[in-house]
């Protein structure tokens, strides 16, 4: 039934020539059906661009959470799942700094605690929200697999 919905919204996307603000969890279903992505923690946006794009490193690591829930067809290529830890901060009050540091998997220490991100642009149209640089983030994610870096306190 998914699968016959996703066609039909795509088969109207083409024909009829319409846009569509899609709102899911399933990263997988976002990515058949958009030509870009914008993933939203707390009600800010934490990485916007192309559908592609979204989908190589480097990302968010909220993003890269959310990718890494997402199930393989190949069995030799079944991601490492990221699990969080930690509270969910309120939507209503969200934490100081970066609003994913209570609970992210690449937290620098203080600078995430007291800063908000940056910024950073992959130079394809493609951005997101972190202290961490496209070549470190890149690097970190590489180095991991998409596995999660040690958290430093």
């Amino acid at each position: 039934v998914q699968a016959s919905i996703l066609n039909l919204l795509v088969a109207l996307q083409e024909h009829e020539r319409v846009s569509y603000i899609f709102i899911s969890h399933d990263l997988g279903v976002v990515h058949y059906l958009a030509d870009r992505i914008a993933v939203m923690y707390l009600g800010q946006i934490v990485e916007i661009g192309g559908a592609d794009a979204v989908f190589r490193p480097p990302h968010h690591p909220y993003t890269e959470v959310l990718l890494s829930a997402m199930p393989s067809v190949d069995p030799d290529r079944q991601p490492v799942r990221i699990k969080l830890s930690g509270a969910i901060p309120s939507a209503a009050n969200p934490p100081s700094g970066c609003r994913f540091h209570t609970r992210c998997p690449r937290f620098l220490g203080e600078l995430c605690r007291r800063e908000a991100p940056p910024w950073q642009n992959d130079g394809s149209g493609h951005a997101y929200r972190c202290h961490l640089t496209p070549a470190d983030l890149r690097a970190r994610q590489a180095a991991s697999g998409n596995a999660t870096a040690p958290r430093r306190d």
